[in-house]
């Protein structure tokens, strides 16, 4: 067979071009001159002509490169033509582009083609529409070049476990399928009848040929190219939409093997497989795992057939797209029609689409299929698909339905108000005026004022300039009174011609129906377009009145329109909305993920405005009566939900059961965009409904709008009794330093959940980052998994979060799924930290975004709580330039004053200043009651009590997840602290919760291994211990220093080393030392340089060394080809009194005018720890990149000089300096004759190798 395989594809490959050229030569024949197809244009022919250009209009033509697209050519009769009223415009479909597109073939023009279409207008003159074949005149076919690609691969080899093809961009050669679905002409699916077992790679693919001749069924070879490809979309598709993974055999061959095979078994939905029903991406598509993200698992199965038992559709029929579901899922809530309610934690990723053919397929919500729909799994628009054939449909059985009417009963005593978006209205739609109209009547009660949305101008959607719409309210309240209902009178403001968004030319607006027999409208100035309408004295300062339309917020959008109405002798303002729709937000199953909600930003600042006019009326009158409403375009959780509710208001939809919050039916989820919220006063008494009559359904089954409506009645006579000022209880669950200590967070699991109280916060005060080889492998993200998952509240940042770049960084926050706090730390001008900043209170704050403070709300009560972090972290860490340390004490008195003028009075800081600065903090500064401190590794056993007038409680864990802080705090109506207590709770005390221990033994599998390799050994400890190689020398400290030495000396001559002691973690035991003990002592990574620094340079580093020995600072130097000796006792600057350097000679004095090379790592290179000498010296250019990391340069040293055996050596002495150093201690003195030291200096080597000799007998060398 193998013999005959060449010549049977050539065959083939013969015949299926001859077919493939039929077309072309049966309308050859019958051609047509482009005048004749201009003057008879009608019907279908074949048409031959000279390219000449591109079409721009019916009259305009461009004849010369550059092009602006792909989508039409113009064709004349001669080559040379210009004239407008002798060229023929063509379409070109998708599968024509590549091979005539103007754009893409410049050189086109001029050619000679012979095209087959639809003779009709394009761009409003005679053209050519849908071609289905064009050629170039006289053209000839070849013998097919042989094609070279990839041999023996599978469609699953191709998919691959990723969203895009290991193989993209490469040619694959002879891949094997069924024909399972035909697109079109140019585009069919295929499936490979022999799968493999692995269910995160998908046995179908795209395949794209133009003119490709396949049928379903066939079995076919595929030779092309392997592309990722965006298929149908909206016109951002190419930065929102996935890519679907197809084999472009353009250039290819597609070969027809044998026909009518049976097709590969589809997979039952809800059997063989199970979508994901909770998350759509848990890991910005860094991991391909179907099993637990929708997105995922749909991708697992692109191209493939699949089917569905009985669907249930959850959303009526638009644009052919049919949202269905094959279950409900336990515990989800369904509206009562059977569709999914989308929720702040879940999009319901269950639902899946199916598509049809037939735009005017009629289904509503809670239809269902009676038997199995069966489709290819496909994407477009934003979302996965199932490409169905209609013809092959079940039956759908229909819900019986009759519309819903409100259950409200009208009491004449009490106002009843409704919010109705009516969809772009216009008079001129008579039977959707008297759907609307009869819907008020009737499934509405009439209520008493109507909060109209989408009200057009009264010439519709024709832009003529017109902008008033009397004529629509008038159709509206005659139409009402010919259903039995009121004759409604109308007030708004009309819009700016063009200047509100909407459907263009329509001037959409806001507006009222109101009935005279029960309301009126207030006395009053109407106001105009630009007017800002205020509260004065009772009333509005205009009736009916815009808010503050000039404010950018309200740019390109519906400007709010407050009217004030009298009823029974009560007032009430109504405030109507319409605020700017969803469109910028990319898409939930999109390639970017999570999804960025562009369009949230403007809804906030709208939110804020009307927030903010609400606020100003009920503090002038606290008996107002504030009715909010109308399409908010936004859910009741989101972010301007919240935004505009504030403390003013509430929200009636959040009144309702679950199952019954839903306005709106987007893609198969039921949802809340339009809302109603009243004075707090107001809510208790009110009553409150959702009438869904429109959003379940279609045209055909009677809606008259897209939006459901919602109506509430009000007593405006109720009385609210006043709440007696009460005590308020807080609990504060807090970390610090936990400094990648990940193997701690399975206890501190269970602690949480044992000591979280329902008025609880849990909140982390920094240095999350750097301390272990977690945080090495993963950058601290492995952290906050399980912060996360315990839903910590805040975190501010500490010095080791600047340890590494900016997008280090950045790429936490991002994952963070709560705020980080700094009122102190300016990023505004750091690349990629500064687009996570909001210079805002976060009220209600987002995760992954930095806020200078936020407010909780706990049990009705704001708690503000903003952050700090020391200045000193310019020299501690690594920040970039851009990044400004501001001044403490400063910043906490601006945000502890906008906090209060938020009505906070309950603050908590979240400090990583250290023990003593947070306790002059507390002393400095007023309005602060609780600190949560960290950066001193302190443990406080019991909170710190500054007494004040209004006093000030510090507390702090100590470090590495030792421990959790239990606070409880009773503050008095003031918001002063009344009762508190406080303790350290040891997670010791608690077992590992086994989920979070399986989690970081995942985390943990791939350091095992790196650990557990020896590279050396040592016959004494190494000595690591915090508190020593801080203070002095070590033989950890030697041992480092001089591999440093050693490793540098293969790049530069140096005989000197510095090693910050703050770099140093951990000690190391005698004996074999493995890659684990290395990466444990030496945590941070960071690189081997060289750097040339003066003898007085030198000094003022050591200086710098023993300036803070007393507290144990990081800064202190371990050192090689160096000997000093410092007092303590001298000031700081002025302590170090005897240098001694290494050089070709043996040990000299400093030279304070000598340069030496000294090699350090890059962080000290830098400026950290303070050591501002050496950055000077680097931004000098006096620094030599070596490019080795000091984990590597330890592990290379002991791997070349093991076993290792490190002493003292008296590199560092802290000693009272000698007035005269005369003799010994490595000064100029009068010595012997024959140059030794003199009689101190033998007598100490003496003693010095007494002492190596009794430790090494003794076994502790090393020790302190």
């Amino acid at each position: 067979m193998k013999t005959m395989k060449k010549p049977l594809f050539a065959l083939m490959t013969v015949f299926v071009m001859l077919i493939a050229m039929l077309p072309a030569a049966a309308g050859a024949a019958g051609t047509m001159t482009v005048q004749e197809a201009i003057d008879n244009n009608t019907g279908n022919g074949t048409v031959t002509g000279y390219i000449v250009g591109h079409t721009i209009s019916g009259s305009n033509y461009n004849n010369k490169a550059p092009f602006s697209n792909d989508f039409n050519i113009a064709i004349a009769d001669s080559a040379n033509e210009t004239d407008p009223a002798k060229i023929l415009p063509v379409q070109l479909p998708s599968s024509f582009r590549a091979q005539f597109g103007l754009q893409t073939n410049p050189d086109m023009i001029g050619e000679k083609i012979v095209v087959t279409g639809q003779l009709t207008a394009y761009f409003n003159v005679p053209g050519l529409k849908n071609p289905t074949a064009i050629t170039v005149d006289g053209a000839e076919p070849g013998e097919p070049d042989p094609f070279e690609g990839i041999e023996g691969l599978r469609i699953h080899d191709i998919q691959g476990e990723s969203h895009t093809s290991p193989y993209n961009l490469k040619n694959v050669k002879e891949v094997e399928g069924i024909v399972t679905h035909v697109v079109d002409g140019s585009n069919f699916y295929m499936q490979d009848d022999q799968p493999d077992d692995n269910e995160k790679t998908s046995e179908g693919i795209l395949v794209y040929k133009p003119s490709h001749g396949v049928r379903t069924g066939d079995a076919v070879k595929v030779d092309g190219q392997v592309k990722e490809w965006v298929l149908d979309g909206y016109a951002e598709k190419l930065q929102t939409d996935l890519t679907t993974t197809e084999i472009n055999s353009q250039n290819g061959n597609v070969v027809v093997q044998s026909s009518g095979n049976e097709l590969p078994e589809a997979l039952v939905i809800g059997k063989d497989i199970f979508p994901p029903t909770d998350v759509i991406d848990s890991d910005g598509l860094e991991e391909f795992n179907p099993d637990v993200d929708a997105i995922d698992f749909y991708e697992s199965i692109e191209g493939m057939r699949i089917s569905l038992e009985d669907p249930t559709v959850t959303g009526p029929q638009k644009y052919g797209e049919l949202p269905v579901i094959t279950e409900q899922v336990e515990g989800k809530n369904y509206t009562k029609e059977g569709a999914p309610l989308l929720t702040a934690d879940n999009q319901n990723p269950e639902r899946m689409f199916i598509q049809l053919q037939d735009r005017n397929y009629v289904a509503k919500t809670g239809d269902q299929f009676d038997g199995t729909v069966t489709g290819v799994i496909s994407y477009s628009f934003s979302n996965f698909k199932i490409l169905v054939n209609d013809d092959e449909l079940p039956a759908l059985n229909e819900r019986e339905f009759t519309p819903e009417t409100t259950t409200i009963e009208k009491d004449e005593d009490k106002l009843t108000i409704a919010s109705y978006n009516i969809e772009n209205f216009d008079a001129s739609d008579t039977t959707k005026r008297d759907k609307l109209a009869k819907s008020m009547v009737e499934n509405l009660g009439s209520p008493d004022i109507i909060g109209l949305v989408e009200v057009l101008d009264d010439s519709g959607t024709k832009d003529d300039g017109t902008v008033k719409a009397d004529g629509n309210y008038k159709a509206l309240s005659d139409a009402s009174v010919k259903f039995g209902g009121p004759a409604y009178k109308w007030t708004e403001i009309a819009p700016q011609d063009k200047q509100d968004g909407g459907v263009p030319g329509g001037n959409i607006r806001v507006g009222y129906l109101y009935n005279p027999e029960r309301v009126t409208l207030a006395e009053g100035e109407k106001g105009d377009q630009t007017t800002a309408v205020g509260y004065e004295n009772g009333s509005l300062t205009l009736n009916p009145g815009r808010i503050d339309p000039t404010n950018d917020a309200f740019r390109s959008s519906r400007k709010s329109l407050a009217a004030q109405f009298d009823f029974n002798g009560e007032d009430v303002i109504v405030i109507a909305n319409h605020f700017n729709s969803k469109g910028g937000d990319e898409p939930l199953f999109g390639r970017n993920q999570p999804p960025t909600l562009g369009s949230e930003t403007q809804r906030l600042k709208i939110a804020e405005v009307i927030n903010g006019f609400v606020s100003d009326i009920e503090a002038k009158n606290e008996e107002a009566n504030v009715v909010v409403l109308g399409d908010l375009n936004d859910f009741e959780f989101s972010a301007p939900l919240q935004k505009l509710k504030g403390e003013e208001l509430t929200n009636l939809i959040e009144t309702l059961p679950a199952n019954e919050r839903y306005t709106y039916s987007y893609q198969g989820n039921a949802q809340v965009l339009d809302h109603m919220l009243v004075s707090n006063r107001l809510a208790d008494q009110a009553e409150f409904d959702i009438v869904n009559f429109n959003s379940p359904y279609m045209e055909e089954h009677g809606r008259a709008s897209d939006h459901d409506a919602l109506v509430a009645q009000l007593d405006l006579n109720a009385q609210q009794e006043p709440e007696e000022p009460k005590d308020f209880d807080l609990s504060i669950l807090h970390t610090n330093d936990s400094h990648a200590h990940v193997e701690q967070y399975p206890q501190l699991v269970t602690a949480v959940d044992d000591l979280r109280k329902p008025n609880s916060l849990l909140v982390d005060a920094g240095d999350v980052f750097s301390g272990t080889l977690y945080f090495r492998q993963y950058l601290g993200l492995a952290d906050l998994s399980f912060m996360n998952d315990l839903n910590f509240d805040a975190m501010t940042f500490g010095n080791h979060e600047f340890d590494k770049d900016s997008n280090v960084l950045a790429n936490f926050i991002k994952e963070m799924t709560f705020p980080m706090v700094s009122s102190n730390v300016n990023v505004t001008a750091d690349k990629d930290l500064s687009p996570l900043y909001k210079d805002e209170i976060g009220d209600p704050a987002e995760g992954g975004k930095i806020y200078p403070a936020i407010i909780k709300e706990i049990d009705g009560e704001k708690v503000g709580i903003f952050g700090l972090t020391t200045p000193d972290t310019s020299f501690l860490a690594n920040p970039s330039e851009d990044i400004v340390f501001e001044d403490v004490v400063e910043s906490s008195n601006a945000t502890i004053s906008m906090l209060q003028e938020e009505g906070v009075n309950k603050i908590v800081v979240l400090s990583h200043l250290g023990y003593g600065p947070d306790q002059d903090l507390a002393e400095e500064v007023d309005g602060i009651d609780v600190i949560v401190g960290g950066h001193s590794h302190t443990a406080l056993k019991e909170p710190t009590f500054v007494e004040k007038d209004e006093p000030t409680l510090i507390v702090q864990t100590g470090e590495y997840l030792n421990n959790i802080g239990n606070l409880d705090v009773t503050f008095d109506p003031e918001g002063v602290i009344k009762e508190y207590k406080g303790e350290l709770v040891p997670l010791a005390n608690y077992e590992k919760d086994p989920e979070a221990e399986a989690k970081v033994q995942e985390y943990k599998a791939p350091l095992d291994e790196l650990m557990s390799e020896v590279v050396g050994s040592s016959d004494v400890p190494l000595n690591g211990e915090r508190a020593d190689v801080r203070t002095k020398e070590t033989n950890l400290g030697n041992l480092i220093t001089d591999g440093m030495v050693a490793k540098a000396n293969e790049s530069v001559k140096t005989h000197i080393a510095f090693q910050n002691g703050g770099g140093i973690r951990a000690s190391i035991d005698e004996g074999d030392i493995t890659l684990g003990d290395v990466l444990t002592t030496l945590p941070f990574g960071n690189n081997l340089v060289a750097i040339d620094l003066t003898g007085e340079e030198i000094k003022q580093a050591l200086e710098h060394s023993v300036s803070a020995v007393e507290s144990g600072e990081g800064r202190f130097l371990q050192v090689s080809g160096i000997k000093f000796k410092y007092d303590v006792n001298q000031p700081v600057g002025e302590r170090v009194w005897s240098v001694d350097v290494k050089t070709d000679n043996g040990f000299e004095k400093l030279d304070p005018a000598t340069m030496y090379t000294v090699a350090t790592n890059a962080f000290t290179a830098d400026g950290g720890d303070g050591y501002s000498m050496l950055k000077e010296a680097k931004d000098d250019g006096r620094m030599t990149e070596l490019f080795q990391v000091d984990f590597e340069v330890m592990t290379e040293y002991l791997e070349k000089n093991s076993p290792v055996s490190p002493e003292l050596e008296d590199r560092i002495v802290q000693e009272v300096k000698q007035d005269d150093p005369g003799d010994g201690g490595g000064n100029d003195g009068d010595g012997d004759d024959d140059g030794h030291g003199g009689w101190g200096d033998q007598i100490r080597d003496i003693i010095k190798k007494l002492k190596n000799w009794l430790c090494k007998l003794l076994g502790v060398c090393g020790r302190p």
